[in-house]
């Protein structure tokens, strides 16, 4: 079993039921905007996520439901003033537990995503203390960092090596940046982008099976 010291998370897809309203959004903008687009359902949109298409940050998700660039950037502008008091994004059932299990294990937790600070912070509620203050890599405190690299310095953060850090995620991207820092990684197939049965590598299709998978390889998460 690989030595496991940390886990850090994606948000979007992970940990946060957000792609309806980001697909509210979208809707709500194409009609303001005059586009006349045909906005994705979840499904269709795991689709195009599923497939490579990239979808992080935002300017990249209203181009792959068909935003033109300058409306891509548009909305932007908008999402980042306005989605966190606008639309609402609940947890995943069962994440507050899940967090709150894998915290009293020991584990130091983090954040590496391309959403904002605002964005996340607010719908984490409670569970956002948990985390390491100085692992919550988002992409407006960050600089421009990559996820791959977020992951690096997090694991310098707390003395550890990349090896002995979980990364957990929803999406293409994200387990090619667990594989660049040299990170373990966990897909999760509730999330964004990843199919049941179609990941090649070790998966999750609930948060409690993200707590299953860590107390397999620790041993020690409490109940």
């Amino acid at each position: 079993m690989p030595e496991l010291n940390a886990v850090f998370f994606d948000v979007d897809g992970v940990l946060l039921d957000s792609l309806p309203p980001h697909l509210a959004i979208c809707t709500e903008l194409n009609t303001r905007y005059n586009l006349g687009l045909t906005i994705p359902t979840v499904e269709g949109f795991k689709e195009i996520a599923g497939s490579g298409v990239p979808i992080s940050p935002m300017t990249a998700f209203f181009r792959a439901v068909g935003f033109p660039k300058s409306a891509a950037e548009k909305g932007d502008q908008e999402y980042r003033n306005r989605f966190a008091t606008s639309y609402d994004v609940p947890l995943f059932d069962g994440v507050a537990e899940m967090l709150r299990r894998l915290s009293d294990a020991g584990l130091p937790l983090g954040i590496v995503t391309a959403n904002t600070l605002e964005n996340i912070k607010t719908p984490l509620g409670p569970s956002f203390a948990l985390f390491h203050p100085d692992c919550i890599f988002t992409r407006d405190t960050t600089g421009g960092l990559s996820k791959a690299d977020a992951i690096v310095r997090g694991a310098r953060t707390l003395g550890i090596h990349p090896s002995s850090l979980l990364f957990v995620g929803d999406q293409p991207s994200d387990r090619s940046a667990a594989e660049q820092a040299g990170a373990l990684f966990l897909g999760v197939t509730y999330g964004w982008g990843l199919a049941q049965g179609t990941t090649g590598h070790p998966s999750a299709g609930s948060p409690d099976e993200i707590t299953a998978w860590v107390t397999r390889t620790m041993g020690t998460v409490t109940t």
